[in-house]
């Protein structure tokens, strides 16, 4: 027998004894909310009147137990009885909520404008993705004070959700007053919202704010200022976020890294936060000798302070609750007080806010920090066991366990899993602590003296710079990311393979098995990724980028230089598709014309890489009173563009309103407003000249020469959005490939003009206006391409590509790629032997494809022309050899050969 302490060892023992009687109870008031706001009022009531029925029943479980002394029996019957009961009143009080909200007043004037008075409750934060027109659209959060109309007004409060245009509501602070007019529509959760309001005037401001929201708002002013001072931009932009939560500075580049690398956590107000303030606050409190109860209200007070300056929001309420329960269990150790304590904070935040029910934040913070309570200890206690330090030991146990409970969640909501998240959150957590801390110092030091604050943030350059590079190098790895199925059932098979994976661990021949599986796969996928990740494939010519709902183009001029026509709506899948294909430079970027999902991505495009020139049709960046920068009639090499091409003066940009004058030149003038602004002033940030082309230039890129078919130079009486497709620049490229035909948005119109004097045919067609049924067969046929490519967004609403456009696109034997389906789209080859890869597939409409076989093989002479349909990276991408005669069209997907290789589909035939 050990000799030992007695009180040692129970205090040894006491934290694998855990106290479960307050999870149901949990659960249970979780439950009972989430299916009250979800379902209605009714399903509510119903469940709130079966759980007083269970509650009687567990109550008489109760007294059985009692009669009998069964003691295990008793704890059970309470447990059940006081989480029947919890359920019961938190299932009432939701659909008292839910039904309050179902009969507001507001609720019965869905689709009329009216003038409302609204209280701003949070910061506005910018929609990334861009609507059609170009304008900055901005969503916030406000509560109802009075709405109605000049002959009557109505007071009444609830939750409200702006969608607004404007950088005037971009400067709202939380607690001011507004007055607007704006259009009522349906909400678009089930969070206890009245009504979505779409915006129509600016904000009118009706006082100030209160003088603690001032007084936040002005230290969160001078600390952003502070750092731009003090800090590199990226840096600067950061540095706030992670201290305050306020990302207003924070790149687009720097946001795509760490969501990438799975540290997108750091950038929003979490339990992180509240948990290393806290820590060091008590850690210093503690050095100081101060006692409990000074610690204690020490840190509650600073709980409140910087709740106040990141906004006192649900979710930073939420946030507060859970780094609260954090530091009690980091500072005590004690599991057996921790996980009680994240129950009451749970019960109690849903008490106060039962929206948060439906939050998706609030469910990634109550697992993570159940993970860090259930799994995290024991798993630093194994590591330590076999020889590793303590800090590093819980620092990997903290970050596996989070990402284990987490990942069925993210799998759900996102389908996109980081696989290097571990690491990176294990190689950025020395870091984080220190970063926050001397932001929390500076954020104080600048409400006294700004410069002094400069000085207290330049100490954190080095926790910055290594916080920014272990980002951006383990986002730019290959397969940082993948992306699987999302949805529920998702969700559910990812969370059954983390129960079964972390049960399997427990036994030692399990995880010596799942190591060598591990080890195999890293020695055969990594050299190949790191080395060979075959991506873009070698001697590509064009590329077809999915970026969603929009266009996105690249012809590769020179190794690391491309064309770039249009950038989609959204910085982020543009910058991604030119950073896979190694783009960094760009000789021309040419944004067809003026639609959101054409030109909105231009920052994600710009970022990075050196852009010579950006061109647009005449007219659309200025008002026709503007000089006119121009490239001139004559053919010109591509060195020459930033010579030839003029600057357009401030004074020259669009105004940012929607119409002007129909007295401008005679012609009524309606711009994509703060698209095209936004867009001129990215190009002036980056010292990129702006060019008009059009009917008749002719530009060389070595063997890359781009004629422009369409428009003409006469820039048109009316610049109105809703007839830019038809003013889209149309440019036929001949490249190693052959003739490339990309044409826009044009719809019928304009096709008829561009078919009038011009030779169209084409190997490859950029299918006009996503496949729209504005797309003539007439035009189609006239161009004749062996391949056509369509970018649409997967599960678009517009119904792209319509039918009857593949329908004739088959018929004419063309190879159809679809962004939709495949994902981004290469192209290579030469123009006699020319291959195209896909970086996914998904089947096309099968009766559909066996039509389009059959059509396809009949009548058509042979032409080489292969298309790779595995999944990209592919290390290996494999050719058909020529087949015998007149090849027929071979439309199977998916299918597989001997050799374990997917089947090609070899469309054929010549223009006769």
């Amino acid at each position: 027998m050990r000799p030992g302490n007695p009180a040692a060892d129970e205090d040894q023992e006491e934290p694998q004894v855990l106290d479960m009687r307050l999870v149901p109870a949990a659960l249970g008031c979780w439950a009972a909310t989430l299916l009250a706001l979800t379902l209605g009022w009714r399903a509510g009531v119903v469940l709130a009147v079966l759980a007083v029925l269970g509650a009687i029943g567990a109550w008489v479980g109760l007294l059985w137990a009692i009669a009998h002394r069964r003691e295990r029996w008793r704890v059970v019957a309470v447990a059940g009885t006081a989480t029947m009961l919890l359920g019961a009143g938190f299932g009432a009080a939701a659909a008292w909520r839910e039904h309050h909200v179902q009969a507001h007043p507001l609720r019965e004037s869905v689709g009329r404008t009216v003038t409302v008075v609204a209280e701003i409750s949070d910061d506005a934060e910018q929609i990334r993705a861009g609507s059609f027109g170009g304008e900055r659209r901005w969503i916030l959060r406000v509560g109802l004070r009075e709405f109605g109309n000049s002959a009557r007004r109505t007071h009444a409060g609830g939750a409200l959700v702006v969608l607004a245009a404007g950088e005037e509501w971009a400067k709202l602070a939380p607690g001011q007053v507004v007055r607007f007019r704006a259009t009522v529509s349906e909400p678009l959760r089930a969070d206890l919202t009245v009504a979505t309001l779409r915006a129509s005037t600016e904000p009118e401001r009706i006082g100030v704010p209160p003088w603690w929201q001032r007084l936040a708002t002005g230290v969160r002013a001078d600390l952003a200022d502070a750092a731009a001072r003090a800090l590199p931009p990226d840096a600067a932009g950061l540095l706030p976020a992670l201290v305050v939560g306020d990302t207003a500075a924070l790149s687009t580049g720097v946001r795509d890294a760490f969501e990438i690398a799975g540290l997108q956590h750091l950038c929003v107000v979490s339990g992180a936060n509240f948990t290393i303030l806290l820590t060091a606050l008590l850690g210093l409190s503690r050095i100081l000798t101060a006692g409990p109860r000074t610690r204690a209200a020490t840190a509650a007070g600073a709980v409140v302070v910087f709740v106040i300056l990141a906004r006192p929001d649900p979710s930073v309420l939420r946030a507060a609750a859970m780094g609260s329960v954090t530091v009690l269990a980091l500072l005590t150790g004690r599991r057996k007080q921790a996980l009680p304590a994240l129950c009451g904070a749970v019960i109690g935040l849903l008490a106060v806010a039962p929206e948060l029910a439906v939050s998706a934040g609030f469910a990634l913070s109550v697992l993570a920090t159940a993970g860090l309570i259930l799994l995290a200890p024991s798993w630093a206690d194994w590591l330590r066991e076999r020889g590793w330090w303590r800090v590093p030991a819980e620092i990997l146990a903290v970050s596996a366990a989070a990402f284990v409970v987490t990942l069925p969640l993210m799998v759900a909501l996102s389908g996109r899993v980081s696989l290097v998240a571990v690491a990176a959150n294990v190689l950025v957590a020395p870091v984080v602590g220190v970063i926050t801390v001397i932001g929390a110092v500076g954020a104080v030091v600048a409400c006294l003296w700004v410069d002094a604050a400069v000085w207290v943030l330049w100490c954190a350059r080095p926790p910055l710079w290594w916080l920014l590079g272990v980002a951006e190098h383990a986002a730019a790895l290959p397969g940082a990311a993948v992306t699987v199925q999302s949805g529920t059932a998702a969700g559910l098979v990812a969370a059954a393979v983390m129960v079964v994976l972390v049960a399997a661990l427990r036994w030692s021949r399990t995880r010596r098995l799942l190591a060598v599986i591990c080890l195999g796969i890293a020695v055969v996928l990594v050299p190949v990724r790191l080395w060979h990740p075959g991506w873009p494939p070698a001697g590509w010519v064009l590329a077809m980028c999915d970026v969603g709902q929009g266009d996105a183009l690249a012809l590769a001029v020179a190794p690391g230089a491309a064309i770039v026509v249009d950038v989609g709506p959204d910085p982020r899948p543009i910058r991604r598709c030119l950073d896979r294909l190694r783009v960094t430079r760009v000789p021309l970027l040419i944004l067809t014309h003026p639609h959101a999902d054409h030109i909105d991505g231009l920052a994600g495009a710009l970022h990075g890489r050196a852009v010579d020139a950006i061109a647009t049709a005449p007219g659309e960046t200025r008002p026709p009173s503007c000089p006119t920068p121009t490239l001139g009639s004559q053919p010109r090499p591509a060195g020459a563009l930033p010579t030839v091409t003029s600057r357009l003066p401030s004074a020259c940009v669009r105004p940012a309103s929607s119409a002007t004058t129909a007295t401008e030149s005679g012609g009524v003038h309606d711009h994509s407003g703060d698209g095209v602004r936004r867009a001129v002033e990215l190009a002036e940030d980056a010292g990129v000249p702006l060019i008009e082309l059009h009917q008749g230039h002719v530009v060389r890129f070595g063997a890359t020469e781009l004629d422009v078919l369409a428009p003409g130079e006469r820039v048109p009486g009316s610049l109105e959005l809703d007839d830019a497709n038809d003013r889209s620049l149309v440019v036929r490229a001949r490249t190693a490939l052959g003739t490339v035909l990309l044409t826009g948005d044009i719809e019928s119109e304009a096709q008829r003009k561009t078919m009038r004097g011009n030779d169209i045919r084409a190997d490859v067609l950029k299918v006009p206006h996503h496949g729209s049924r504005t797309t003539t067969a007439e035009f189609l046929r006239a161009v004749r391409p062996r391949l056509a490519l369509i970018s649409s967004g997967t599960d678009n609403t517009f119904g792209h590509p319509h039918p009857d456009v593949i329908e004739v696109l088959t018929a004419l034997g063309a190879t159809i790629a679809r962004t939709d389906l495949d994902g981004d789209v290469i192209v290579l080859g030469t123009a006699t032997e020319q291959r195209m890869v896909k970086s996914r597939r998904l089947p096309p409409p099968a009766p559909r494809s066996r039509r389009s076989g059959r059509r396809a093989s009949s009548g058509r002479s042979a032409r080489n022309f292969d298309a790779e349909v595995g999944v990209i990276p592919c290390v290996r991408c494999y050719r058909k050899g020529p087949t015998q005669g007149d090849r027929s069209r071979d439309i199977t997907r998916g299918g597989r050969t001997s050799s374990g290789i997917a089947t090609l589909a070899d469309p054929v035939g010549t223009p006769t």
